[in-house]
């Protein structure tokens, strides 16, 4: 036997090996899209897939069982679905020991069972920060086409093993893989909470520049001045006043909204934090404890 009818033979191994933990969601009279297992009753599939409610099951092999929606995170477009029947998860890729030309394989299931498409990981990078400021520490990218339906379906290893779970919104024209270990906060919050909990201070705000001296001392050349207050929220209950450029939360420097929103992830909730700010010249500290937004 040839090493390329090995390698075949492997990589067919590799998909069959994967079918018990990617299932097909089906939404809607006509609608299939693809599913990852997570664990014993929890599936992930993309968030925007499920924009129309309507009655939902999974097919795990020629069996299908109703599904329900825990909850979704747009900024990451993760959905979390539950099922009352015991499902089989794949064994999880070290994605640590992942790297530029590993062989993987996209697997979905469409309203015509599976498909498999081949290719190598290009890149390996991170920290990544997705829209609404959440971070992920991880991500993948391959030379697969982000075609239609493969968002929310898995990345497997030339094992089988599973490297994550496939999204075609974040980069234009590359298919971005978010690990599982990466995914873990959004999904456990999603799971606990129903949604992705983030931290609010209160405030309607606008990226500035800084005055040169106070640039200078503080080695940063912008901030986000404070246009507004909700009447009793945390910043206006901390004396935060309208005209006072953030710097600083929790010894994060924010020059842009986006840097203030992963600042203020959910171990900032109810939590006293530090906030550095701009007032008349000078440079100030108060502390805030935000609320749950």
């Amino acid at each position: 036997m040839s090493a390329m009818t090995e390698l075949s033979n492997a990589l067919g191994d590799a998909v069959a090996s994967a079918a018990s933990g990617v299932v097909a969601v089906l939404h809607g009279p006509c609608e299939t899209t693809t599913g990852v297992v997570y664990d014993d009753h929890h599936i992930l599939t993309a968030a925007h897939h499920l924009e129309q409610e309507g009655t939902l099951e999974v097919r795990v092999g020629d069996e299908r069982a109703p599904a329900t929606v825990v909850g979704t995170d747009p900024a990451s477009d993760v959905a979390v679905l539950r099922v009352e029947r015991t499902l089989t998860p794949l064994t999880r890729a070290n994605d640590d020991a992942l790297r530029a030309g590993n062989l993987v394989v996209a697997v979905s299931q469409g309203a015509r069972g599976g498909r498999a498409r081949l290719g190598i990981v290009s890149r390996v990078g991170g920290p990544f920060r997705l829209g609404g400021g959440t971070r992920v520490e991880r991500y993948v990218e391959t030379d697969i086409p982000p075609t239609p339906g493969l968002s929310g379906s898995a990345l497997v290893d030339a094992n089988g093993a599973l490297v994550g779970v496939n999204a075609t919104g974040f980069v234009r024209g590359v298919l971005v893989t978010l690990p599982l270990s990466a995914l873990a906060p959004v999904v456990d919050s999603i799971v606990l909470h129903g949604r992705v909990r983030r931290a609010k201070l209160g405030v309607a705000l606008q990226p500035v520049e800084l005055p040169a001296a106070v640039a200078g001392q503080l080695g940063r050349k912008r901030g986000l001045i404070v246009l507004g207050l909700a009447a009793g929220g945390p910043a206006e209950r901390a004396g935060v006043l309208v005209g006072d450029v953030l710097v600083s939360v929790g010894g994060s420097a924010v020059e842009r909204v986006d840097e203030l929103q992963a600042a203020l992830d959910e171990s900032k909730i109810d939590a006293d934090a530090t906030v550095e700010l701009v007032r008349a010249g000078g440079v100030t500290n108060v502390v805030v404890r935000p609320e749950a937004a």
